[in-house]
């Protein structure tokens, strides 16, 4: 079971939760069900329901304002047998799930019911049967039990493992696997048979034609809203754009869903019908519940797609500095066409700019575009929204914001900051990283430009845009460019200080809920309370701290979810076993034995990070005069040692030929920390250098000697303008793969691996302003960290300046008026998390301010980890 974060859903209601909650009460009357929730979902749990991991499941659809009446109607069928099931929390949340904007895969699944195989069939049918002829949103993934009933049902996870919110595979009986994450379409693995005896799709779907005209050749972009494809007409041969509507999705209060905006944008495309850099409409047909508008086709790429392929436009030199002018000029210009036609575009933003043959900008997609003074609801965050007001008549002052960080985006690669609620701090923090990552006296006109068209008030907005048009130099701001201060150790202070203050407020609530990433997550080191309480233990000298820490860990030790975790480091046991040794709290946690970590070997989930978790534990075990228990951890970080050597020849990124190229993302990815060689090889160094294992250590050596001989291809290539930011990641890039490097390095006297190491920090300081989340996992203070240890190694000032540069960039990108709010960037764990919080970020700015220590834990051993 999955719960979305709670940034992820809107503000609730208190009156609008707590009807459903009181409704699902009356309806369970002393039933045995445990009834629990978090911010989206309401969870009813069955004590007779078996741990199952993947299985059939069934998803139930409906609109917002009848969920009400559909729990209603299913929860006494649910009580006849026994399974688990969860709810939206309330309508307002089961409205933006539907929405599909930021949860695509949520859309339709108003309700999931996790059955017991034997049962499937029979709750399928009854629940087909009384909610025969109730209306909702398809849900892709998935096949319907029967036509006119919107019960859905796919063969997929009944508990996610994979550590950034999806469960990656599905291991059959047969030790085939197969992806667990719901797509656009209904797949099956191929060890499960339909439940109700029907084929297995076919895997190529035939050819479509729309209308009965309209040939599709290749799809734009995936939506559960609708999908966009282009296509050729078979009337005339000309290429089109065919964009779909389904019913009842996005459907907003006054229910206005994606088909009624689609239609809006067709009377929106005729108002326009003439005006240049806008489709021209081609038809509006139905087909079924659907329905497509058909357009002329703008162009073969978006402003988005062309920033990804060939890196933002500052990086990109004096070149990049032209082309972008121009692309400004060019938007201006439709603009002014537009507005001249009485539209307001409403959402302008990187996805929405064509770029046509010879790089004619062209604006798309008009569907919640104001004409004749209607607009329907609807923005995108730090585009649109900062200066759109529901219930005051849009302005074409409004599209230039939204040009002004369309522009933003084009020179960073980076979305606007949009963290806080106060939209004058997000644009300020926005334009203090844009001059940062776009330096330069080359683009210090557009810098000016941005920052004018990014004014809250609108005849600034024009001003700035009208001087640019005319090669006019932009007229200082009223505000001045807004700076970032550099992070002295009174500020790091200040700051850590107030971060440990919040942590120590939430710290009560973080078991509360079933988990926010999978069962038991809230417990764990990556999304949970272990990686809280472990970087808490760093500051007990703060107020309420050792209160809080031995609050966690009691709530820990108690919770039901720890004996269901597995035996993983990261989102598992051996790192809920970590914090609560640390903690010597005065529970112990329940003896158990957890099941395996996955098959993966790597550091997240699987038998490295499992057997990392162990060397550990041995070594607070002998730190606290307990020979035995240290013996006994040792032994299990061998048997994981063990493991890894008999599958060395399948480690990723140590095959004597590459399976891809030195310089790939997907190589990144390989050899990567948290999923890759690098954590993997990481383990049997540190496990070498506790017990002196001769076969473990040349293992070890080799591994490091097929890492170092790949690094100098991915540094290269992450030199480039195109180089994704993942490369500076800590999970997934450089970063974890340099740390190890320099630690080795240190450790070895080996100046090669060394120098590499310290080459991969100084790409990564590079990268970090291009980089968008402050996190530890695929985000900045992952980069701070291993410039921290780099420093560290070295003794050289340089490298604690770039440190403290990064600091600079996590508080340009934070929310909070004097003292930083740090966001959660993920869809999964609290905003105090270690892995996508403010405690990974907490962990950085400690070890800056401290000029070294451990990351998490204590007594230390050669880790790269936390």
């Amino acid at each position: 079971m999955r719960p979305a974060h709670r940034d992820d859903v809107p503000d609730l209601d208190p009156d609008d939760a707590a009807g459903l909650r009181r409704r699902l009460e009356e309806l369970l009357a002393g039933a045995p069900r445990r009834l629990a929730s978090d911010e989206c979902w309401l969870y009813l749990l069955d004590p007779g329901m078996p741990v199952r991991e993947h299985g059939w499941k069934l998803h139930i659809s409906t609109r917002a304002e009848d969920l009400l009446d559909t729990v209603g109607l299913v929860v006494p069928v649910l009580l006849r047998h026994t399974c688990d099931a969860k709810f939206a929390v309330s309508p307002s949340v089961l409205r933006d799930l539907n929405g599909g904007e930021r949860h695509p895969h949520l859309v339709g699944k108003a309700a999931t019911v996790y059955p017991r195989e034997r049962d499937f069939a029979a709750i399928a049918n009854e629940l087909a049967d009384v909610l025969e002829g109730r209306t909702g949103p398809r849900v892709l993934s998935d096949r319907r039990v029967r036509v006119g009933s919107p019960v859905h049902y796919r063969y997929g996870p009944f508990r996610i493992s994979a550590p950034d919110g999806r469960a990656s595979v599905l291991v059959g009986p047969d030790g085939r696997a197969f992806s667990a994450q719901g797509g656009a379409r209904y797949r099956q693995p191929p060890w499960a048979s339909d439940p109700f005896g029907r084929p297995a799709p076919d895997a190529v779907p035939g050819t479509r034609l729309v209308g009965g005209r309209y040939r599709i050749t290749t799809g734009i972009v995936r939506s559960p809203r609708g999908d966009v494809y282009r296509g050729v007409d078979a009337t005339t041969d000309d290429r089109v754009v065919i964009k779909q509507a389904r019913p009842y999705v996005a459907e907003d209060e006054q229910g206005i869903d994606a088909r009624d905006r689609l239609r809006h944008e067709h009377r929106v495309l005729v108002a326009l019908d003439g005006t240049d850099g806008v489709p021209r409409v081609v038809d509006h047909v139905r087909h079924g519940d659907d329905e497509y508008l058909v357009m002329t086709d703008c162009g073969p790429a978006d402003l988005c797609r062309d920033v990804l392929d060939n890196g933002p436009y500052a990086a990109r030199g004096d070149r990049g500095a032209a082309e972008l002018a121009l692309l400004a000029l060019q938007l201006m210009a439709v603009l002014d066409g537009v507005h001249d036609r009485a539209v307001v575009v409403g959402d302008l933003k990187p996805r929405n700019v064509v770029l046509g043959p010879g790089g004619a900008a062209r604006l798309v997609d008009f569907g919640i575009s104001a004409l004749d003074g209607f607009r329907p609801a609807g923005g995108t965050p730090g585009y649109s929204l900062p200066v759109y007001r529901p219930g005051i008549r849009p302005e074409p002052a409004d599209d230039l914001y939204a040009l002004g960080a369309t522009l933003h985006y084009a020179l960073t690669g980076m979305d606007p900051v949009v963290v806080d609620p106060d939209h004058t701090i997000n644009r300020d923090r926005t334009l203090a990283c844009l001059a940062t990552a776009a330096p330069g006296a080359a683009l210090r006109q557009l810098r000016d430009l941005v920052g004018g068209l990014m004014s809250f008030d609108p005849a600034e907005r024009t001003t700035a845009a009208r001087r640019f048009a005319a090669g006019l130099p932009a007229l200082p701001g009223r505000r001045g460019t807004p700076s970032v201060p550099r992070p002295s150790p009174g500020l790091l202070d200040e700051v850590i200080g107030h971060t440990v203050a919040r942590s120590v407020d939430a710290a009560p609530h973080l078991c509360a809920g079933p988990g926010t990433h999978h069962p038991g997550s809230s417990l764990t080191l990556y999304a949970g309370a272990a990686g809280v309480g472990l970087e808490l233990l760093h500051h007990l000298d703060r107020p309420g701290v050792p209160r809080a820490v031995a609050e966690l860990a009691d709530q820990s030790a108690r919770h039901p979810e720890l004996p269901r975790l597995s035996a993983a480091l990261y989102i598992g046991r051996t790192g809920v076993d970590l914090f609560l040794a640390a903690a010597k709290g005065p529970i112990e946690a329940p003896p158990c034995d957890p099941a395996p970590p996955d098959d993966t070997g790597d550091q997240i989930g699987g038998t490295a990070g499992t057997g990392t978790g162990h060397l550990i534990l041995a070594a607070r075990a002998e730190a606290d005069g307990r020979p035995t228990d240290a013996a006994r951890h040792l032994t299990m970080a061998g048997d994981c040692a063990t493991t890894l050597l008999a599958r060395q020849s399948e480690m990723p990124g140590t095959a004597p030929e590459p399976s891809r190229p030195a310089a790939s993302s997907d190589a990144a990815y390989e050899l990567g920390f948290a999923h890759g060689a690098a954590g993997i090889i990481h383990f049997l160094y540190a496990y070498q250098r506790v017990t002196a294992d001769p076969v473990v250590r040349a293992a070890a050596l080799a591994g490091l000697d097929s890492l170092a001989a790949r690094v100098p291809g991915l540094l290269a290539t992450a030199e480039r303008p195109e180089a994704s930011r993942r490369y500076g990641s800590w999970c997934r890039g450089l970063t974890g793969l340099a740390a190890l490097l320099i630690e080795a390095g240190s450790g070895e006297q080996h100046t090669e691996w060394l120098a590499l190491g310290l080459s991969g920090a100084r790409a990564c300081h590079r990268i970090a302003p291009r980089m968008s989340l402050v996190s530890q996992c695929c985000g900045l203070s992952g980069v701070g960290d291993l410039l921290v240890d780099a420093a560290v190694a070295t003794g050289d000032d340089e490298l604690w300046h770039a440190a403290e540069d990064v600091a600079a960039l996590i508080l340009a990108r934070s929310g909070g008026a004097c003292l930083p709010l740090f966001p959660d960037n993920s869809l999964i764990g609290s905003d105090l998390a270690w892995a996508t919080g403010g405690t990974g970020v907490l962990t950085f700015l400690r070890r800056l301010r401290d000029r070294g220590g451990n990351r998490l834990w204590a007594p230390a051993i050669p880790l790269v980890g936390p």
